[in-house]
């Protein structure tokens, strides 16, 4: 492994019990050792090693499955039963979300179909046919393909922070405040916004989620403490929203939030002390006879590092929000009603109809 970046690398093995990314840099998934070169060691974008890796992304057998698995749901959604709608729908955004771990973009036709159907659901006032949980995971998947500075997003997100509770967080809990980790997720879907980053209602939704830390949520989408401690996550609802102390350090990551906070820098703190022998973080750290190491878990941890301690502004960390251009091109195979939505209204559903 070469080391085209020696101060990253030199933070990682003075900080750190095992430098994790050599370890990562062969990992088992593609998508993992493809940001190692690229995003940590800084290859070059014609670096043989770098194309090497993304051909393996590109190959990887879990990509071409959830592929196929997307173009038979687009090919058959007039199957789907009304009573079905939100099942329906958070089954899509899943398989759409967790292809973009694989490096899909909206530029490929099937995430273009997948993303215009979501939004072809869309009710008037800017939410979708299903829960505030569900409804948070499917704005947040939409946002995350750039699709943000659009009318429709922009609609979901005034409902959502339309949503935001006295006490400044999201859902609810029997302990008599919001949902912690409703509230995370929210905020972590807001932060793709670049209008929402300052505001003021999102500033003291950070403020509620420190003030709760270590909660145990009871009645709400995840209870108990280990929730915390369950850095994990899949792509179907409720496991998507846990990831734990680790979610919490990426939504702060986001929105600019400075780890000089003591609350976080004991978040940051603990993150490290789970560091495993091997380098790797485990999936959870509450059982330990029964944690096993996670890459998908200690990319995510090595990211938040490199965030909040290596590419700090004024001692927050800094991430790019990706937005559509304003007469971003089209042609006859993309959804102009996403990337032009002045000149392209958004047409009427076609086959499948709800009200």
């Amino acid at each position: 492994m070469e080391n085209k970046n020696p101060a990253l690398m030199a933070w990682f093995e003075k900080e750190l019990p095992v430098e994790p990314i050599g370890v990562l840099y062969n990992g088992y998934h593609a998508p993992v050792r493809y940001e190692i070169r690229k995003h940590f060691l800084l290859y070059e974008h014609d670096d043989e090693r770098l194309l090497s890796t993304e051909q393996d992304v590109k190959t990887a057998e879990r990509r071409i499955s959830l592929l196929l698995t997307l173009e038979r749901i687009l090919k058959n959604i007039e199957k789907f039963e009304k009573s079905r709608e939100e099942e329906m729908l958070v089954k899509l955004a899943s398989i759409v979300k967790e292809l973009h771990f694989y490096h899909c973009t909206r530029k490929m036709t099937s995430i273009q179909k997948a993303l215009a159907l979501l939004i072809q659901f869309q009710q008037k006032d800017g939410s979708f046919p299903a829960s505030l949980a569900s409804n948070i995971f499917i704005i947040e998947t939409i946002l995350e393909y750039g699709v943000v500075t659009n009318p429709y997003m922009e609609k979901a997100l005034k409902w959502l922070l339309y949503q935001q509770n006295d006490d400044k967080g999201w859902g609810t809990t029997a302990a008599g405040y919001s949902d912690v980790w409703i509230t995370c997720k929210a905020l972590h879907t807001f932060s793709y916004s670049m209008k929402y980053m300052k505001n003021t209602k999102i500033k003291k939704g950070v403020e509620f989620i420190l003030n709760h830390l270590y909660a145990e949520n009871t009645g709400g989408i995840l209870e108990g403490a280990n929730a915390w401690q369950n850095l994990s996550r899949d792509y179907m609802i409720p496991g998507s929203f846990a990831g734990g102390t680790l979610s919490v350090l990426e939504m702060l990551a986001r929105l600019n939030v400075s780890y000089q906070d003591a609350r976080i820098t004991g978040m940051l703190d603990w993150l490290k002390g789970r560091q495993m022998r091997s380098g790797l973080w485990p999936n959870q750290t509450y059982d330990l006879p029964s944690c096993r190491s996670d890459e998908r878990v200690s990319i995510r941890v090595v990211r938040v590092f490199k965030l909040f301690y290596i590419m700090p502004l004024h001692g927050s960390a800094t991430i790019k929000s990706f937005r559509i251009k304003q007469d971003g091109r089209t042609n006859s195979k993309k959804p102009g009603f996403i990337t032009d939505p002045l000149n392209n209204p958004k047409p009427e559903e076609d086959g499948y109809t709800h009200e």
